[in-house]
């Protein structure tokens, strides 16, 4: 069926949105079968401190939505669809779209009152630092 509607000839905007639609499922599927994640994370820990950075190009900064619950951090956003011009197709339409939320395990509890949240050129930088309830207490054992 993927293959007709790819011979079949476009008579409608409606029917080129559909083939588009399949033709980004196949884009967004890498090759060990499973989809690529938005936004992309890299998260760098420490002792002290989680650093979380985001590429977001395109989000205005007032759609990104941040929360920490229970070690769990969760990035919810949204990019509008670009429209095509009238009497324009789409020839090819690679950015996705829509709403968007990621959740991340974090490997500590962190203290939801030292967050913070900057964002610069589509790149979102989160730091998180560790609760002082969570950091371990070196306890020095004493001999009899």
């Amino acid at each position: 069926m993927f293959f007709q509607d790819l011979a079949s000839p476009f008579n409608s905007v409606t029917q080129m949105n559909i083939l588009q639609e399949r033709l980004n499922r196949l884009v967004n599927t890498v090759p060990e079968g499973r989809k690529t994640e938005f936004p992309p994370l890299n998260i760098w820990a420490s002792e002290k401190s989680i650093v979380i950075v985001a590429e977001v190009p395109g989000i205005d900064p007032a759609n990104i939505d941040l929360q920490v619950c229970n070690q769990i951090l969760t990035l919810k956003t949204k990019r509008l669809s670009d429209e095509a011009v009238e009497g324009q197709a789409f020839h090819r339409r690679e950015r996705g779209h829509g709403e968007f939320t990621r959740s991340v395990e974090l490997p500590y509890a962190v203290d939801t009152e030292k967050v913070n949240a900057t964002f610069s050129n589509g790149i979102l930088n989160i730091e998180l630092s560790r609760a002082a309830i969570d950091v371990p207490k070196k306890i020095t054992v004493q001999a009899s």
